[in-house]
């Protein structure tokens, strides 16, 4: 071959993998991306994100030559589920008479299909999956460094009012999701720290990151996401046995315990908020930086050991009966220990705390919170959606509905929107077909990282099956569902664990026909989902917008950006909402009480809807008393809602007028469906 020609194909192989590294970065720009979007709570960020991921999944089918190369069985059956899942999620709007709540109900799971398959179409390779690992891990960081910031330097950067005054939740804007974060976090860079396959430099910039990371987990106060992170550090040194594992502990345990330590949450920088804040941060971020640079140049001192340890292994006959011997003596030893710590009446002590339903003590604060096992009213959510589960279990209530179902039949004034459940959550609003479709992709996952967890790539799955359940354990008693931003990197993983190597051996003539109608096919199929994300995404956009102008007083601009709202997705109650809001303020109840009667029929089991109903047809003159009712029959614990029959009790029109001009008129809120 001529000189000229394989130096064009060097530069090409060159570029392509550049290509392919870049596309590996991608699930972590969208974790950095959602994060600082509330997480991707609100349907907005979700569903662009979910549109963008179906246009890359049909350029892939456009472009690519074998676009489905590393298509597995494994892969096509969690595919298959997640898929079904979001069909189902989509489909129950039919029930539950609410196609505004289905929608980013669906988008959420579209998106954790779309990146599980997307990376499962690529071939597996362990160093690109690596990169998928290093893009993560550096997103999470940056997410922990900019949370450090908001608490410990408030006044530098960020508007202190960003800052919740005992817990830190900015940028997802709910401390468990941050907490839950950072624990991933704080497996992925304790693994780059003990890693011997990865390269020097992200063994060092792991080590640096353990201390920050872990600050941030401490500053969440969130028990669950605490209490995981060291139960999954045993997972993963037990299955993944990192050869540098040493280098990694010496490294990152002394500079994190010192951290921690200066850095108590029962300090003012957790209760002096603003002013007291502002000073202990700044002495804590001080010691805090001091620990990431300790970490970083005691792993770079520890890099000779790490080839020691590379090359100090035992011979083959040796390594069982060291390794069960060494295994046996770590038993006895847990087990000594906890004997000496009484761990099994503490166990049943903390065990009975946690289902204690009568919750008399008042909540936790600071440290004391870490050692509290209550369940914080969490049996009262789950029974309300398990009574709807049992009221229809092959169907639920349907996707998005649980607020609905909790208004009407919540044994306590407490206001929640999610059942602090994904599995109780899906049950009540999907039935069993929803739960059991939803479980078998997350077994599929979480099965293929421990099939790959051996030989050199050991220590990486191990690290992320041990993720992976913190994760599975976590969402079973928060709504980790509900934020995307903490859940995409399991299905974008996923994905690639499932998919298969490329095949060097011969193949058959592939036939063109056939080929060409499948990326056209695959291509048309994906441009058709992004139509639905994409309207949500639209939609709520200019929706956004019209909140904003109504909150600054300038009805003409909200009530335009609302009717572009409906013209994206006609389906949404909310923006008819901002309509009626402007018509009240210009005294046009008449008009006011259509905008709320379309309001009320896209989603009619929203107490808000009819109540606000009520308030229109009341001051336009008209019989308001069955919206009243219906209101509060729909949130009889609430004390609007409670009180709507008898502000518009009897038949005089100039009463229900009167009653209207002083009632409140409950304004939307950037969530509403």
């Amino acid at each position: 071959m001529p000189k000229e020609a394989t130096t064009n194909a060097s530069w090409l192989r060159q570029h392509e993998e550049l290509g392919w590294l870049a596309l590996m970065l991608l699930p972590g720009l969208l974790t950095v991306f959602l994060a600082f979007r509330s997480g991707g709570f609100y349907p907005g960020a979700t569903s662009l994100a979910a549109a963008e991921m179906a246009l890359v999944l049909a350029l892939r089918f456009a472009l690519a030559k074998r676009p489905l190369q590393g298509v597995s069985k494994a892969l096509i059956a969690a595919t298959a589920a997640i898929g079904l899942f979001a069909a189902w999620t989509l489909i129950s709007a039919e029930w539950s008479e609410s196609v505004s709540r289905a929608l980013p109900a669906y988008s959420r799971a579209l998106l954790c299909g779309l990146l599980l398959f997307f990376f499962g179409t690529l071939p597996f390779n362990p160093r690109r999956l690596r990169w998928m690992v290093y893009g993560i891990a550096a997103a999470i960081v940056a997410v922990c460094v900019a949370a450090l910031i908001a608490r410990l330097l408030p006044e530098t950067i960020f508007d202190p009012a960003l800052v919740d005054e005992t817990r830190l939740a900015y940028p997802l804007t709910y401390w468990n999701a941050l907490g839950i974060l950072s624990c991933i976090g704080v497996l992925f860079c304790a693994h780059l720290a003990c890693s011997t396959q990865d390269p020097p430099l992200a063994r060092v910039l792991g080590a640096a990151a353990v201390p920050l990371v872990s600050l941030t987990l401490y500053y969440t106060l969130s028990r669950g996401a605490i209490w995981a992170a060291p139960a999954a550090l045993v997972v993963y040194a037990v299955l993944g046995r990192p050869r540098a594992l040493l280098s990694g502990a010496i490294a990152t345990i002394p500079t994190t315990a010192i951290a921690l330590a200066v850095a108590s949450p029962s300090s003012t920088v957790t209760e002096g908020y603003p002013q007291a804040m502002v000073s202990s941060g700044e002495d804590v971020a001080m010691v805090l930086g001091a620990c990431v640079l300790a970490a970083g140049l005691l792993r770079v001192c520890l890099l000779p050991l790490d080839g020691w340890l590379l090359r100090a292994s035992l011979p083959q006959p040796l390594r069982r009966p060291v390794f069960a011997g060494a295994t046996v003596t770590a038993l006895v030893l847990v087990l000594a220990a906890g004997t000496a710590a009484d761990v099994p009446h503490v166990v049943k002590t903390k065990y009975g705390e946690f289902t204690d339903r009568v919750e008399t003590a008042p909540e936790s604060r600071g440290e004391d919170r870490l050692l509290s096992a209550r369940s914080q009213g969490r049996f009262e959510l789950w029974d309300v959606a398990l009574d709807s589960y049992r009221e229809d279990k092959l169907r639920g209530s349907g996707a998005g509905t649980y607020v609905t179902v909790w208004n009407e039949n919540r044994p306590s004034p407490n206001k929640v929107l999610n059942a602090h459940s994904l599995y109780v959550e899906v049950l009540g609003e999907l039935g069993l077909p929803g739960l059991a479709l939803l479980l078998i992709a997350i077994a599929l996952i979480l099965g293929a990282f421990a099939y790959r967890a051996r030989g050199p790539d050991r220590a990486l799955f191990a690290m992320l099956l041990a993720a992976g359940l913190a994760w599975v354990v976590h969402a079973g008693v928060d709504w980790d569902w509900q934020m995307p931003a903490v859940t995409l990197w399991l299905f974008a993983l996923g994905g690639a664990a499932m998919a298969r190597s490329r095949r060097w051996r011969r193949r058959r003539p592939r036939n063109q026909l056939k080929m060409t109608a499948l990326q056209a096919g695959g291509a048309i199929v994906c441009l058709l989902l992004v139509l639905t994300p994409a309207r949500v995404a639209l939609s709520q956009a200019r929706y956004s917008v019209a909140v904003d102008e109504l909150g600054a007083g300038h009805c003409g601009a909200a009530r335009s950006a609302a009717n572009e709202a409906l013209s994206a997705l006609d389906e949404r109650p909310s923006p008819y909402v901002v309509i009626a809001s402007c018509e009240i303020d210009r005294d046009r109840f008449g008009a006011a009480a259509v905008a709320m009667q379309r309001a009320v029929q896209r989603d009619p089991h929203n107490w808000e809807l009819h109540y606000g109903l009520a308030v229109a047809r009341a001051g336009a003159g008209l019989d308001p008393r069955a919206a009243a009712g219906r209101a509060a029959r729909l949130n009889p614990r609430d004390e609007v809602a409670r009180s709507a029959p008898r502000r518009f009790r009897g038949a005089n029109r100039d009463a229900w007028q009167q009653a209207a001009e002083v009632a409140p008129f409950l304004a939307p809120e950037l969530g509403d469906p």
